[in-house]
């Protein structure tokens, strides 16, 4: 009988094959691959493992000004750097690979720029991401790439802007013509925009000492910040030996200020990601809050806290629209099923959707990462997906209007190469039909 079957469904699969028009296959097609909306926070709660002692991502942050890591341990305990394990993955944008780029966008979380000498900085439009592009020698092709890697989630971090020393003040028969530095500064540093934001230019000037040399230039800073998150800095610190530095400042979501409401940070959201600009504040003066400043904007970006103020409105918005709905913001602890309080919040307007809509059923896929074994990971999903089941049901809605299953480390979204692409893999999809 069996053997019967086996042949009669090649043959089956022709006849209806045969019957189905093109376009009907089509529409076939479409009905059964539902449209998505997909939500990312990536928790950092998931990336704190294995590494035992903070203070070596010191000796390798990439991205903390120009001055080099020599010997510093860093301002704080040893509790606060045990509990930091973070595998982010940044590259300088010269150094980035932009057709490895193009087909895993997972493989960087930051790209980073650090000040420019402004002989260097090509300024060939009022485009500020354009004229960094070609500064760095980028193709257009390789700007629409870091574009897109931008609205995949990316960060784009941008330290300071463009500085000349004062031998840049000579000519070459030896006279001086600081005028026309300072001028070409401006010139270069003026009416920019970065994603169509006004590009804020600061300016500051070394005091001379005479012909040829120039007093260091310091700076300090008393700040403020209307988000509860970085309030905890107090005082920046920057130290140049440049002459004339310049700092870019798009005006985008200020972060952090000074006391007068001049921004020191903005974030200009784009897509999932975004661009951080900040000056170039030292962090290794352990009076002042610039390596603090730096743990806090990690933070901020890796968790993306950005989002979870659109993150409601979202859900509500698409959810009417959407037959699928995929949530990689639903918290667990880890290697843990309880979803944790703060996400059970984001499941209200999927409750008062089913509860508004008699008719609707929702099918609930839990996912993880690969870390594990096979099984531990189907179980875990499994058991992730009926937590968020039970809060559903403590929230009103019907357990018939409920199932769930347990994808485990099946059909991931991203590379479980690295931590970014593994926090993308751990997710809850909600089908609705």
């Amino acid at each position: 009988m069996k053997k019967k079957l086996l042949f009669l469904l090649p043959i089956a699969a022709l006849l209806f094959t045969g019957c189905a028009t093109k376009s009907e296959m089509n529409l076939q097609k479409k009905i059964l691959s539902p449209e998505s909306v997909e939500i990312y926070d990536i928790s950092v709660d998931n990336f704190w493992r294995e590494v035992t002692n903070g203070r070596r991502l010191l000796k390798t942050f990439p991205f903390v000004s120009v001055k080099p890591v020599i010997d510093y341990r860093g301002k704080f305990s040893d509790q606060f750097y045990d509990k930091i394990d973070y595998r982010y993955k940044a590259d300088k944008l010269k150094n980035v690979d932009f057709w490895k780029l193009r087909y895993n966008p997972f493989i960087d979380d930051f790209i980073y720029v650090l000040p420019t000498w402004a002989n260097n900085f090509k300024r060939i439009s009022n485009d500020l991401f354009e004229d960094i592009g070609y500064s760095y020698n980028l193709s257009s092709k390789e700007q629409d790439i870091l574009k897109w890697w931008i609205s995949k989630g990316g960060i784009l971090w941008i330290e300071g802007g463009i500085y000349a020393t004062r031998y840049d003040t000579f000519k070459k028969n030896g006279e001086i013509d600081e005028k026309a530095i300072n001028d070409e500064i401006y010139k270069k540093g003026s009416n920019l925009t970065f994603f169509n934001k006004k590009v804020n230019l600061y300016v500051y000037k070394s005091k001379k000492l005479d012909r040829i040399n120039y007093k260091r230039l310091k700076l300090s800073f008393d700040t403020k910040s209307n988000i509860n998150y970085f309030k905890e800095i107090k005082n920046l610190k920057i130290v140049t030996d440049n002459y004339i530095s310049a700092d870019f400042m798009p005006e985008g979501e200020v972060l952090l200020s000074d006391k007068k409401g001049r921004a020191l940070v903005t974030f200009i959201r784009y897509g999932r990601g975004g661009v951080v600009f900040l000056r170039p504040f030292e962090f290794q003066d352990k009076r002042f809050d610039g390596e603090l400043l730096r743990w806090k904007i990690l933070y901020y970006l890796l968790e993306k806290r950005y989002m979870k103020k659109t993150v409601y409105l979202k859900v509500k918005d698409k959810i009417i629209k959407q037959k699928k709905l995929v949530l990689h913001n639903l918290h667990f602890n880890y290697k843990s099923y309880k979803l944790l309080p703060e996400s059970k919040k984001l499941l209200k307007p999927i409750a008062r959707y089913l509860l508004l809509h008699p008719k609707k059923k929702v099918s609930i896929i839990g996912y993880t990462d690969n870390i594990g074994s096979k099984k531990y990971n189907y179980v875990l999903s499994l058991k992730r997906a009926k937590a968020v089941k039970d809060a559903l049901r403590l929230m009103g809605v019907p357990k018939r209007k409920i199932s769930i299953q347990g994808g485990g480390e099946d059909n991931p979204v991203a590379s479980n190469n690295t931590e970014r692409g593994r926090a993308a893999n751990r997710r809850v999809e909600f089908i609705f039909r």
